[in-house]
């Protein structure tokens, strides 16, 4: 299994600083007594993740090979630089810099989203499709686990040394998670001499179904996640247990619907295992919209559980897809535009749900999530059969 260590390492490193930025620096936040209102801004820092998919093809054409691997260069190169970074807003004062910090914030974006084109890469171009599902595993497997880096280990270095020892510790872990790249295998992707990756109408064309099935597949559970630490510490959970709790839906919760969507994926095949996920959204969404007058803070941990295992199912069956649908002259390119349009749907779905909480209240919220989920099940049911007919 060390085969597959290398990719828990690169995908750790995008969990830690997802959850630094939407958990961890959120949570920190609000503790302080900022607004849901002004820390919903902090979901415009992943504006770059939209766009990836418009440099993507510059980075695969013009990718930097080290070891014997067409992108691995590219991607140390990158990790150094977003090492660096955290290191600089280790030295803002947070309570005086939150423009500065916003746009640092962003930069690490910037740099996160460019490695993750070449993490895909690998990932797509060193397994097949016996090997797909334990990458997949590793991938959100890997995600998740950050979640314990970006979210607890964060929190508490912050809650007891404060912003800067929280930062630090970041620094430290990003260049870490570079020594078990050395495990990663030679790979035998090159460049193709007659198509050079683009983004264009053919590549648009031939890939719409797909992308408007990532649009709508989990974005119930998206609304939900960028509530989820908000409403734990609203509905009475203390600041000290925030960091524990995120930590265990990362890895208990998670973890055991990366267990779960693998086997599915491995014992249902790629595309019978997708509608039974967007049902149990539904029911998860619809569940939340019922209870929002009646759920108790243990009600909420409960069922806030059931969401991260629910999106972990989702995130594994929903990539083992994906990576089957790239075309063979651009899989790093096609899968950022995958990406892109999760990583829209995602900010929008952030900035949009905790907008409508601050407004309207959680009532209104999670009736409008659940209504969502339940309107998408048919759509979704179109998309697939037109993919797999068109396979």
């Amino acid at each position: 299994m060390a085969r597959y260590l290398p990719y828990w390492a690169y995908y750790l490193h995008q969990g830690m600083l997802t959850a630094l930025m939407l958990q961890g620096v959120t949570g920190y936040f609000r503790h302080q007594g900022l607004d849901l209102a002004s820390l919903s801004l902090l979901s415009l820092t992943f504006l770059p993740w939209i766009g990836k998919c418009f440099w993507a093809p510059w980075c695969e054409r013009h990718c930097l090979g080290l070891r014997g691997n067409r992108y691995l260069g590219s991607l140390v190169a990158l990790q150094l630089g977003m090492a660096a970074v955290l290191l600089a807003i280790a030295l803002l004062r947070p309570e005086q810099a939150l423009m500065p910090i916003l746009l640092a914030l962003m930069l690490l974006t910037v740099l996160s989203a460019t490695h993750d084109v070449y993490a895909d890469a690998i990932t797509i171009t060193s397994t097949d499709a016996r090997q797909r599902p334990f990458a997949n595993a590793a991938q959100v497997g890997g995600s998740y686990l950050g979640v314990v880096f970006g979210s607890l280990a964060f929190l508490w270095l912050a809650a007891r040394w404060g912003w800067q020892a929280g930062f630090l510790g970041m620094a430290l872990l990003s260049l870490s998670l570079l020594l078990p790249l050395a495990l990663l295998p030679a790979s035998s992707a090159q460049a193709s001499a007659g198509t050079p990756a683009r983004l264009d109408r053919a590549t648009l064309r031939a890939l719409w179904p797909a992308l408007c099935l990532v649009a709508i597949y989990y974005l119930a559970m998206r609304g939900l996640m960028a509530v989820q630490t908000v409403l734990l510490l609203d509905r009475g959970l203390d600041f000290a247990r925030l960091g524990l709790v995120t930590t265990l839906y990362g890895t208990l919760a998670s973890g055991l619907g990366i267990l779960i969507g693998s086997w599915m994926a491995r014992r249902l095949g790629t595309w019978r295992c997708l509608l039974p996920c967007l049902l149990v959204h539904a029911a998860i969404s619809s569940a939340a919209a019922l209870g929002v007058q009646m759920f108790s803070l243990s009600a909420w941990l409960v069922l806030f559980a059931l969401v991260n295992v629910a999106a972990a199912i989702g995130f594994v069956t929903l990539y083992n897809l994906l990576m089957g649908q790239v075309r063979a002259h651009q899989p790093a390119s096609d899968y950022a535009l995958f990406q892109s349009v999760d990583a829209a749907v995602a900010m929008l779905a952030s900035l949009a749900a905790l907008q409508v909480a601050h407004f309207a209240g959680y009532g209104p919220l999670l009736a409008g999530l659940a209504g969502i989920a339940l309107v998408s099940l048919w759509p979704a049911r179109r998309l697939c059969r037109r993919l797999q007919n068109g396979r």
